[in-house]
């Protein structure tokens, strides 16, 4: 593992963050970013995580002391790692719909990250708020190149209903997944579809009945053809069974 990415739950107890339409932001942070991580691992890319239960980094019963050491302290966690990347996972609240990126500078790999999250959104007609320089921001003074993504708003109830999909909710992480790693320079692969079996056309028990008959008739049989035709059919008998063919 020679890349590093930081993955940034955000908020965290006992600051929940913004609440909508049943869910609470610190929970989905963690669930999408959780979806995340599994990509970024499966390219064996190095993940390291600032929050990794419910609670804040903090034990201050203050709320503002709290989220003030919190940020402090994930910044901290940040440098440390001597991370390629930091990315913060949030949800927006106050009536809006959309998504959109901030950052403390642009560069190419934010525009990497956002263009990935966009294009997937795009299917789905959401609004492209665009990507947003924030220097007050104090989770994104850390060492490496920082995005915080506003994944959607919490409160408008269409923009939920694509979070609350698991088709979409699972796209928007995959595509999350491709900007980061486009934008530390790892070529995406994605995940095998799982072949969908097919159920047998025949019970196994009615097919070895069949073949009992075919079998008789293959034996009072004296001509080469005609057997071999029995063993044509015996074998597709087994086939519709879901069995092995035994005459090549």
């Amino acid at each position: 593992m020679d890349k590093i990415v930081v993955l940034d739950y955000g908020h965290g107890l006992p600051d929940p963050g913004a609440y909508g339409c049943g869910l609470e932001e610190y929970k989905v942070a963690a669930e999408l970013g959780s979806a995340v991580k599994m990509h970024l691992e499966r390219h064996n890319v190095k993940v390291v995580l600032t929050r990794t239960g419910p609670h804040s980094l903090s034990s201050a019963r203050d709320l503002k002391q709290n989220k003030r050491e919190d940020l402090n302290k994930r910044v901290a966690i940040t440098n440390a790692a001597e991370a390629d990347l930091f990315v913060s996972f949030h949800l927006n609240s106050g009536g809006g719909t959309g998504y959109e990126t901030l950052c403390y500078s642009i560069d190419a790999r934010v525009r990497a990250v956002h263009d990935a999250v966009t294009e997937f959104l795009k299917a789905n007609n959401v609004k492209d708020r665009g990507i947003k320089v924030r220097t007050d921001l104090a989770v994104l003074k850390c060492k490496p190149k920082a995005v915080l993504l506003e994944c959607l708003f919490i409160d408008n109830p269409k923009d939920m209903e694509l979070m609350k999909n698991p088709t979409c909710f699972n796209g928007l992480a995959e595509a999350i997944a491709k900007g980061i790693l486009t934008a530390i320079g790892i070529k995406y692969v994605p995940l095998k579809k799982l072949e969908k079996k097919e159920e047998p056309k025949m019970k196994q028990a009615d097919a070895e009945k069949i073949i009992v008959y075919l079998q008789a008739a293959w034996k009072a049989s004296k001509c080469p053809d005609e057997q071999k035709e029995i063993g044509r059919l015996a074998d597709e008998v087994r086939v519709a069974a879901g069995m092995k063919k035994v005459n090549g």
